[in-house]
């Protein structure tokens, strides 16, 4: 690639990136930098959160906010007159949806994962997202790509209704690449080794990878993924023992790419240790790229700039995270079975589902309650919206 080849696609990037900056709801919240990950170790760690961390302003706020905002814009110019959206999505994704259709008057549904929280279904209501629930015998017939096919073969049957695919939309990595990475970028310039990214739609991923691919070559982009069975919701198994991996993430290079995986019991740790010591409130992918940055330290070198991606907050994981906690205790090392009890007891102090609820009403301000459909439901009602 020519310098100047590269300087002209730098310069169209800012002018796109500048005008999508200009949405309040997009504004980044500061990096944060960690000292101390390891013993003996010169590495500088920083946390891009991707919300509010705890603090009740946004708290629904996630990465998925801007590959949402740009795709649900998009779709509302090309089909202005279709009130109807419709998406599969384990939680994030839609809910962004749900904030930005309620001030464009769109109607949202979100076909969800059989195994999704009782608090993010709430969530999702109360933001006005109706939810169409997949039984366990449809979902295990063809695992997680049940839910985003399902969708694709109802919307090629009814014209009333927009699919806002964040799986094989280029629009998602778009949103990451004009927004997340040039946030990085303003920051760090050339100074980061290595970025540690969470795989799920692999919007974030890809967008990423894609700058940093043209304009900071020698940064090594890793993506995280958990085990093939897990309890990290969010994020995806999507390269080894899997069917399916979202159609975006061909736009990388998967010969150039690491992908590291990690366990439950390491995730969960790692992010009692990130809330207890350092005071980064995210939710279990969190924990799961931070382990996986503590994993790859015998590979990274002395003076490293290292910068993690947290995905989301604590904020819809409550009764999830001691739900889940309850069941790891035993596997949980016993030199962090103080930080563990420390970890539960500031789980139980936080608000619950019903108060939780209360506080997204009265911030984001939906004009009506989501409903819950299974499939079926939901195709009888349709031809009547």
């Amino acid at each position: 690639m020519s310098k100047n080849f590269s300087r002209a696609n730098h310069r169209l990037l800012i002018s796109l990136a500048e005008d999508l900056a200009q949405l309040r709801r997009l504004k980044p919240y500061p990096i944060k930098e960690i000292s101390d990950i390891a013993d003996g170790k010169d590495v500088n760690l920083f946390v891009k959160m991707e919300h509010d961390n705890a603090e009740e302003t946004d708290p629904a706020r996630s990465i998925k906010r801007k590959p949402a905002n740009v795709m649900g814009i998009f779709a509302e110019e090309m089909n202005p007159n279709k009130r109807v959206w419709i998406s599969a999505s384990s939680g994030n994704f839609v809910e962004e949806l749900g904030i930005l259709a309620t001030d464009i008057g769109k109607k949202v549904f979100a076909v969800v994962p059989p195994r999704t929280s009782s608090q993010k279904i709430e969530t999702l209501r109360s933001l006005g997202v109706n939810v169409i629930k997949v039984s366990e015998e449809e979902y295990d017939l063809c695992s997680r790509e049940f839910t985003v096919f399902w969708v694709r073969a109802l919307v090629n049957k009814y014209d009333n209704i927009v699919n806002i695919d964040q799986y094989n939309s280029p629009l998602n990595p778009l949103a990451h690449l004009l927004l997340t990475a040039r946030e990085i970028d303003e920051k760090f310039k050339d100074e980061l080794t290595h970025i540690f990214i969470p795989l799920g739609s692999t919007g974030t991923f890809a967008g990423i990878y894609e700058y940093f691919s043209r304009f900071y070559p020698k940064t090594k982009i890793i993506g995280v993924q958990p085990t093939r069975i897990h309890h990290i919701p969010g994020v995806h198994h999507v390269m080894g023992e899997c069917k399916w991996s979202p159609e975006i993430f061909g736009l990388a290079d998967k010969k150039m790419i690491k992908v590291l995986t990690v366990n439950d019991e390491s995730a969960y740790q790692a992010l009692i240790e990130l809330e207890t010591k350092y005071g980064i409130h995210g939710g279990p992918s969190t924990g799961m790229i931070f382990a996986a940055v503590k994993q790859e330290l015998n590979n990274i070198n002395d003076g490293s700039n290292i910068l993690l991606i947290s995905a989301d907050s604590s904020w819809d994981y409550r009764e999830w995270n001691i739900r889940i906690l309850a069941k790891l205790g035993n596997e949980i090392k016993s030199s962090e079975k103080e930080n563990l009890n420390k970890y539960m007891e500031a789980l139980k102090r936080r608000k619950n589902s019903k108060a939780r609820i209360m506080t997204i009403k009265s911030i984001y301000k939906s004009t009506c309650e989501g409903e819950i459909y299974t499939l079926e439901e939901f195709e009888k009602i349709l031809p009547r919206i």
